[in-house]
C-alpha cells in the first residue's frame, strides 16, 4: 500500500514528468546534433567527390582533345609525306613524338595504293617505353586494311562520315599488347577522295592513373565506362575490355544499378544510391557490403565515356555513428543522475502539501472547522493554505445561498417551460395541415436550442392562396421568443388583409422598428403561392435563400433586402416566378446550415445543397426527415449551437377531369345581368346545385360582374365581359375576365359588418358578400386581363 501511495505521490509523478521533458530535450537536441553532423559529412563528401571528378574529367578530357589536335595538325600537312611509302613514317614519328599520350600511329592505306607492297599497306610506328625508342612495322593485312575500316562498326564512322572519330576501346594484339583507344583522321587526295585513314592509339593505362589520382577516399572505387559497356578502367584489372557491365548488371538482376547503367551510358550525369546488394561498381571490403553505395557518375563527351565514384555510405558515416554511441551512453548517467536528485528535492518542497490534504479530506467529509497545519512558507504553498482556510468560512454561508438559488432556479424552469408550451402552439404543429386538399403538402418542424427560441414558421390558405412565412429573430432566449410572437402575429394580422409578399413585410418591418431600443432584428421570408395558377409571390428580407426541388434542385434567386426590424420606411421587393407541379419549396434558419460538428466545422450551405440532390423522395414530409437525419449524422455529440427551423411546401396541383365547361360574353352594361342569370342558372343545374345554392351563386356572379362593369372600364368606354364556366368532379369554377383598366377587388378589406350602416365606410361590402357565398375569390392580371376567379366545391360538406 506504502509503494503504491510512493508511486501516485505528486514528488514521484513530478520527477517522471520533468526526466521525460529533460530526456526528450536531450534526445532532440542530440538527434538534431548528429543529424546536422551527419548532413554537415553528406554535404562535404558530396562537394569534395564532384570537385574530384570534375577535375578528374578535366584532365581526360584535355589530354584526348590534345590528342585530337595533334592528328589534326598532322593530317593537315600529312599529303607531304603520305604518297611517298617512305616517308610516311617520318610522317607518324613526328605524330608520336608530338604527345607523349599517343602509343602508336597506324595509316592505312586504300586497297592497291602502292602496288610494290601488295594489295594491303597499314605501316605503325610505335613507342617501345622500354628501350626508349620508336620502332617501325608494317601491320597490313586483312583484318588491318582500308576497306576493313569500312565494313567495321568501331571504325566506320571515319570515312563514311569523312571527319575525326574515337573508336570505341580495344585491345592491341599484334603490336603494344595494350588496351587501346583510336582517334582517327581520314586524309584526302588533290581530288577530295579518302585514299588512306591516319590512327592515332592511346594506351588507357593513362586513364588508369589519373583517375587513381582523383580518388576522393582512400575507400571509394573509380571507374571509367565505354559507350560498347566495356570497362576502361576498373580496380579490377582483369575485369577491363573484358566484362560487359551492362550484361552483367542484367545478369545480376538488380534493377536499381541496370537503372544506374542505363544513365552512365546516355552520358547523363548525376548521383544514385544503391541498396545494400553486390554490385559491380564497388570493390569495398565485406564489412561494407551490407552497406546503401553513392554513385557520382558524370560523361566525357569527347569520347563517349562515363566515370563513376562509388562510396560506402556506412564508411562515410562511420565517425557520426561512434559519436552517436557515445551520445547515448552519456545522456543515460545524465538522466539516472537528474532523477535521484530531482526526487529528494522535489519530495522536500511538497511535504507541506501533503499534511495541507489530510486537512482538506476533513472538510470533504463535512467537517468545515478542521484544524489547519501550520505552514510558515510564503510561498504558493503558503497562500494555498491561507485560501483553504478563508474557504472553510465561507463554505457555510456559501451552502445556504445554494440553497436560495436553486429554489429561484426551479421557479424560473418552471416559468420557462410555460413559455415554450405557449410559443409552442403558435406553431403549426398538424399534419398533414390540410388533408381535405390535393393541390398543396405541408410539413415543419422546429426544434429550440434552448427552452424558448426565436425561430418562426406559419402558413395558412386564404383566397385559393397559400401564405407562408419562416423567419429567424437575432439573439436567443425569451427576448428573441417574444420578438418571435410578436412577428408570427403580425404575419396573420396583415396578411389577413393584405396579398402582396412585399406590402407585408413593410408592415411588419414598420411595426418592430417601432420603439426597437435592444436593436433586435428579423430575418423573415414571406410568400403567397396561387394555388390555382402556380405563381409564386415573394419577399426575402435578410433570409436563405429558399431552395427549389422537383425535375432539379437549385436556389431561388432573391433579392435579399435587409432584415426587418433595422431601418424603418425601407423599401422591399417583391418577386415572383412561376413553380411546376410537384416541385417543393424548402425554406430553413441558419441553424441548419450553421449546425457545429466538435470540431467547430459548419454544417455549410453546399452540404444542404447536396442532401437536397441525393433524394429519392422530395415530400415535404421526407425531405425534412432526410435533412434531420443529415445534420444530426454530422453534428455527433457536440450540442445544438442554434434554433433549427426547416418548412417544406410542395406545390401537387392535381388535375381533375372536366366534366362540364360554358362561357358567355357580355358588354359592359348592367341591362345584360339578365343574360348572367340565365347562364348561371343553366351552370348550376349541369353541376346538380340545388335552388337555395343556385341563388347563392346568382347574386355572388352578378356582384362580382357588375363590379367589373362599373370599375373596368372608364365611364363611355365600350368593353365586354368574359365568364367562362368549368367543372370537375370537385368543384365548380367561374373565370370573369376584362381587357379594362387594371383593378383587384380583393385588394379592398372587407366592410366591417359589426358597424352600423351610417358609421360602415362605402365599398368593400360587395366583395365581403362574394367571399361569403364562394369558397375561394382570386385575382391576378395576366397579359393584359383582369382575371377574377371564383370557385364552389360540388360536395357542399368539403371546405
Amino acid at each position: 500500500m506504502k509503494d503504491r501511495k510512493m508511486k501516485s505521490s505528486v514528488a514521484t509523478r513530478t520527477t517522471l514528468l520533468i526526466v521525460v521533458v529533460v530526456m526528450a530535450i536531450l534526445l532532440t537536441s542530440g538527434l538534431w546534433q548528429m543529424q546536422h553532423v551527419r548532413s554537415i559529412i553528406s554535404d562535404e563528401v558530396h562537394h569534395q567527390t564532384a570537385r574530384s571528378m570534375e577535375g578528374a574529367v578535366k584532365v581526360i578530357e584535355n589530354r584526348i582533345a590534345n590528342v585530337e589536335t595533334a592528328v589534326q595538325m598532322a593530317a593537315s600537312y600529312a599529303n607531304l609525306f603520305a604518297f611517298n611509302e617512305e616517308d610516311c613514317y617520318t610522317l607518324m614519328q613526328r605524330l608520336v613524338a608530338s604527345d607523349k599520350d599517343i602509343t602508336s600511329v597506324t595509316l592505312m592505306y586504300r586497297a592497291d595504293f602502292f602496288s610494290n607492297h601488295g594489295r594491303y599497306y597499314a605501316p605503325c610506328v610505335w613507342r617501345n617505353t622500354a628501350a626508349g625508342t620508336l620502332e617501325k612495322k608494317e601491320i597490313g593485312g586483312p583484318e588491318h586494311h582500308f576497306s576493313y575500316l569500312e565494313n567495321d562498326s568501331n571504325w566506320i564512322c571515319t570515312n563514311r562520315l569523312n571527319a575525326g572519330y574515337w573508336c570505341r576501346p580495344y585491345n592491341d594484339t599484334i603490336v603494344t599488347k595494350l588496351a587501346m583507344v583510336s582517334y582517327s583522321v581520314p586524309l584526302h587526295d588533290n581530288h577530295g577522295k579518302i585514299y588512306a585513314v591516319l590512327c592515332a592509339n592511346v594506351a588507357l593505362d593513362w586513364v588508369q592513373r589519373v583517375i587513381d589520382r582523383a580518388r576522393p577516399y582512400p575507400y571509394s572505387d573509380v571507374i571509367v565506362l565505354a559507350r560498347d559497356s566495356q570497362y576502361v578502367c576498373h580496380p579490377i584489372k582483369t575485369w577491363v575490355q573484358n566484362i560487359n557491365v551492362f550484361n552483367h548488371a542484367r545478369e545480376l538482376n538488380n534493377k536499381a544499378f541496370t537503372n544506374l547503367t542505363e544513365r552512365m551510358l546516355r552520358g547523363e550525369k548525376g548521383v544514385d544510391t544503391l541498396d545494400n546488394t553486390f554490385h559491380p561498381l564497388s570493390t569495398t571490403d565485406d564489412d561494407y557490403r551490407d552497406s546503401k553505395t553513392l554513385v557520382f557518375y558524370a560523361p566525357i563527351p569527347h569520347v563517349n565515356w562515363s566515370v563513376s565514384f562509388s562510396i560506402p555510405e556506412k564508411k562515410m558515416m562511420e565517425l557520426p555513428n561512434r559519436l552517436r554511441v557515445s551520445m547515448v551512453g552519456l545522456l543515460v548517467f545524465l538522466l539516472i543522475l537528474i532523477s535521484v536528485v530531482l526526487w529528494f528535492i522535489i519530495r522536500a518542497q511538497l511535504r507541506p502539501l501533503k499534511m495541507l490534504s489530510a486537512s482538506a479530506l476533513e472538510v470533504a467529509k463535512g467537517n468545515f472547522h478542521a484544524q489547519l497545519p501550520v505552514i510558515l512558507r510564503h510561498d504558493e504553498i503558503g497562500q494555498l493554505r491561507d485560501s483553504f482556510e478563508e474557504m472553510q468560512q465561507s463554505l457555510s454561508k456559501y451552502i445556504e445561498e445554494l440553497k436560495e438559488t436553486t429554489a429561484s432556479k426551479a421557479s424560473m424552469e418552471s416559468e420557462l417551460r410555460i413559455a415554450s408550451n405557449i410559443q409552442k402552439t403558435m406553431i403549426p404543429k398538424d399534419f398533414p395541415a390540410f388533408p381535405e386538399r390535393d393541390d398543396i403538402d405541408i410539413y415543419g418542424l422546429l426544434t429550440p436550442a434552448r427552452e424558448v427560441g426565436g425561430d418562426l414558421f406559419d402558413f395558412y390558405i386564404r383566397d385559393e392562396k397559400l401564405f407562408f412565412c419562416i423567419g429567424d429573430v437575432s439573439g436567443k432566449g425569451v427576448p428573441a421568443s417574444l420578438v418571435m410572437a410578436v412577428t408570427r402575429t403580425l404575419f396573420r394580422t396583415v396578411s389577413a388583409h393584405e396579398a402582396i409578399p412585399d406590402r407585408i413585410i413593410s408592415r411588419i418591418n414598420d411595426a418592430i422598428c417601432l420603439n426597437n431600443d435592444t436593436n433586435m432584428f428579423v430575418t423573415i421570408v414571406v410568400g403567397v403561392i396561387d394555388l390555382q395558377t402556380g405563381r409564386l409571390r415573394f419577399c426575402n428580407a435578410g433570409h436563405n435563400a429558399p431552395l427549389l426541388i422537383g425535375s432539379g434542385v437549385g436556389l431561388l434567386p432573391c433579392n435579399p433586402n435587409i432584415p426587418v426590424g433595422v431601418m424603418t420606411g425601407w423599401k422591399y421587393v417583391t418577386e415572383e416566378t412561376y413553380i411546376d407541379p410537384q416541385t417543393t419549396i424548402f425554406l430553413y434558419t441558419d441553424g441548419l446550415a450553421e449546425a457545429e460538428d466538435t470540431s467547430h466545422e459548419l454544417f455549410g450551405e453546399q452540404r444542404v445543397l447536396t442532401v437536397a440532390q441525393s433524394l429519392e423522395d422530395h415530400t415535404p414530409e421526407a425531405t425534412i426527415h432526410k435533412m434531420k437525419e443529415a445534420v444530426s449524422a454530422f453534428v455527433g455529440t457536440a450540442p445544438q449551437s442554434d434554433d433549427l427551423t426547416m418548412l417544406a411546401i410542395q406545390y401537387t396541383n392535381v388535375k381533375y377531369q372536366s366534366r362540364m365547361q360554358r362561357s358567355v360574353t357580355l358588354p359592359n352594361d348592367v341591362g345584360q345581368v339578365p343574360r348572367l342569370h340565365i347562364f348561371v342558372d343553366e351552370v348550376c343545374e349541369m353541376v346538380g346545385f340545388d335552388m337555395t345554392t343556385t341563388m347563392q351563386m346568382n347574386l355572388a356572379i352578378e356582384e362580382a360582374v357588375v363590379n367589373v362593369m362599373n370599375y373596368a372600364y372608364p365611364e363611355g368606354t365600350k368593353g365586354n365581359v368574359n365568364i367562362v364556366a368549368m367543372a370537375n368532379d370537385k368543384r365548380v369554377k367561374f373565370v370573369i375576365s376584362d381587357s379594362g383598366t387594371p383593378f383587384d377587388p380583393t385588394a379592398k378589406a372587407d366592410a366591417d359588418t359589426t358597424l352600423s350602416a351610417e358609421e360602415r365606410p362605402i365599398g368593400g361590402l360587395g366583395i365581403y358578400l362574394v367571399r361569403q357565398l364562394m369558397d375561394s375569390v382570386n385575382y391576378e392580371r395576366r397579359d393584359g386581363l383582369n382575371i377574377l376567379t371564383l370557385r364552389k366545391s360540388l360536395n357542399m360538406n368539403d371546405d
